[in-house]
């Protein structure tokens, strides 16, 4: 049985009672259709895709996230009582073994790498990022010692500490820095960004000091070298070629590659000589190992947390929250900054560059309904800024559930049929099936393509796909998002997967990269909202619930001591730091 409790009214001021009501025939259809595909793995009873162990003879009751208040789920309405926490003493050694949800595709060398989350997590280990996220939407020095611009953004000067030094014992200097804007100018995807920045010269400064001159203005851009473009890697490990440097990866980072079997392990050591300090002075990282297994299947990796299999698991989840919670130490990402789940539409391939047809889809698309079957009740999203995050509007003018309206569109346009691809792990299929069904009731066939997940981000870049079901956009800064949205980079080799062109949207991400106000950002944000709403670009289901579930001996999953005492972004992008991880003996 399925009991929701809810609010009446919901953040967009739908009645949700109302709409769910007028929804529970098709919704009952579509639940018999999930039960037959789940019965090859799970039990129908309690509806979520569980065992059953959290069955209860009470009525269930769903809160409302926040910032503070993690998917907690109980039976009753009596608040939980909290243990005051113990402080420990961290114990150096021992072995962590981390369950992630895909291999990287192109191996370990960020310049060429494909990384999806998965990725970014293992890169964490091996490299430092040159800058990183904080807690108050700004960007902040995380390897590097500082960074600043002349008043227009147009020069950038970058200093490292002193004292740094690659596994391999290189220096990690101006000259090593120089080499990592040139080597990422040459990457494949990286390039693209980088030809974006107009650079006309890079100077050495000094031994730690090095400046970018570019054409025109970026103020963006220290918030691009907290992820691909800022992993540090060592001049010599360039210098092994395209292949060798995928497979020999040579950074600042805690820990060191011992071992690469693709789609088995990536096993990563302790670097004796790591630079950073926690909060005490103690030396880092904690851990002597750790080992990254990839495993799609999101039940695996829950399965094999509560065998003692693994020790810690990355998980994109509205389902299972309930024993996540209970069995294991959980770190939930924050609302604000969360990428959106939803169908990317290549928009340049028919049917879907069809404006009327894209809005269709979305009125015949009972989100509410998806969320609730699928996805623990999240709310349903109408735009890809979350909650809190600039950008975000209650209301951005996207078409909302009407499938008379949808059907009778989609039946003057006489388009009969579409296509969807959808990665091989049960719980994507079985959300892809419950979109087909939504759309066949408006009288279209939709046939399901199953990809492999490493498959997906190489499929995205060359547009061979009509719709995925997809996840991006956290949107921390908006010049970040102008690859994957600009029409400039819509074409051929594509970071803006969707093949997006509009002029509102373009003029808007022209704009973000010349000003550093915070204000002026946020409205540009808000009229990017609104124009994809006006278009439908895309089809919204959810600000993604980006969770890293450890067993109980494992402490410090993405603590990170920064200068001054800043604090970054938790769980951010589902990406974590294990530098400060270690397991209690």
């Amino acid at each position: 049985m399925i009991a929701i409790v809810m609010t009446t009214v919901d953040k967009r001021g739908v009645n949700v009672l109302e709409q769910l009501r007028d929804s529970m025939m098709v919704w009952r259809r579509w639940i018999a259709l999930l039960c037959v595909v789940t019965l090859v793995a799970v039990a129908c009873g309690d509806g979520n895709g569980d065992d059953g162990s959290g069955d209860t003879a009470g009525t269930t009751i769903i809160s409302e996230r926040s910032s503070d208040d993690r998917d907690v789920i109980s039976t009753d309405a009596t608040p939980a009582v909290e243990d005051t926490p113990v402080p420990l003493t961290p114990q150096y050694g021992g072995t962590l073994v981390v369950g992630l949800e895909a291999e990287t595709t192109n191996g370990l060398n960020p310049v060429n790498a494909q990384a999806a989350v998965s990725g970014h997590i293992v890169f964490r280990a091996l490299y430092d990022t040159l800058t990183i996220e904080g807690t108050d939407g700004e960007i902040l020095p995380n390897l590097l010692e500082s960074f600043s611009s002349n008043e227009d953004f147009s020069e950038w000067l970058f200093t490292l500490p002193p004292g740094i030094r690659f596994h391999d014992d290189t220096p990690a200097d101006a000259t090593a820095l120089k080499r990592h804007f040139e080597e990422n100018a040459k990457g494949i995807l990286t390039g693209i960004v980088v030809d974006d920045w107009e650079v006309e010269d890079i100077q050495i400064v000094d031994d730690l000091t090095m400046k970018l001159v570019l054409k025109d203005s970026f103020a963006s851009l220290p918030y691009l070298l907290s992820s691909h473009h800022g992993y540090f890697g060592a001049p010599s490990m360039h210098d092994l070629g395209q292949q060798g440097a995928a497979r020999n990866p040579i950074g600042t980072g805690p820990f060191m590659l011992d071992e690469w079997i693709p789609n088995e392990v990536t096993r990563v050591v302790r670097n004796p000589n790591y630079w950073r300090t926690d909060a005490e002075g103690r030396s880092l990282p904690y851990l002597d190992a750790i080992e990254f297994r990839p495993i799609s299947d999101s039940d695996g990796r829950f399965n094999g947390l509560r065998s003692g299999d693994l020790d810690a698991v990355s998980a994109n989840t509205g389902l299972r929250v309930e024993e996540y919670n209970e069995q294991f130490k959980t770190l939930w990402q924050d609302e604000v900054y969360k990428e959106t789940t939803f169908l990317l539409l290549n928009n340049s391939r028919p049917p879907f560059d069809n404006v009327e047809f894209r809005r269709a889809l979305a009125q015949c698309l009972d989100v509410l309904t998806f969320n609730n079957v699928r996805w623990d009740g999240q709310a349903p999203a109408s735009g890809p800024f979350s909650p809190g995050t600039p950008g975000y509007l209650t209301d951005s003018g996207y078409p909302t559930y009407d499938p008379a309206v949808g059907s009778a569109t989609i039946a003057r346009l006489g388009i009969p049929e579409v296509e969807i691809g959808a990665t091989r792990d049960l719980a994507n299929l079985l959300n892809a099936e419950l979109l087909a069904a939504m759309w066949g009731d408006c009288g279209l066939n939709v046939s399901i393509t199953p990809v492999d997940q490493a498959e997906l981000i190489t499929n995205a870049v060359l547009g061979n796909f009509t719709a995925f079901i997809w996840r991006q956009h956290e949107a921390f800064n908006l010049g970040v998002e102008r690859v994957w949205w600009h029409s400039k980079f819509g074409h051929g080799l594509a970071l803006n997967f969707g093949r997006i062109n509009n002029p509102a949207i373009d003029a808007a991400l022209d704009e973000a990269v010349t000003t550093d106000d915070l204000e002026r950002l946020r409205e540009l944000a808000e009229d990017i909202n609104r124009a994809f709403a006006d278009q439908v670009h895309h089809l919204w289901f959810f600000h993604s619930n980006w969770l890293f579930a450890t067993d109980h001996n494992v402490h410090g999953v993405d603590n990170l001591t920064l200068r001054g005492g800043h604090e970054h972004e938790k769980v951010f992008s589902g990406r974590v730091f294990l530098t400060e991880a270690w397991i209690e003996q």
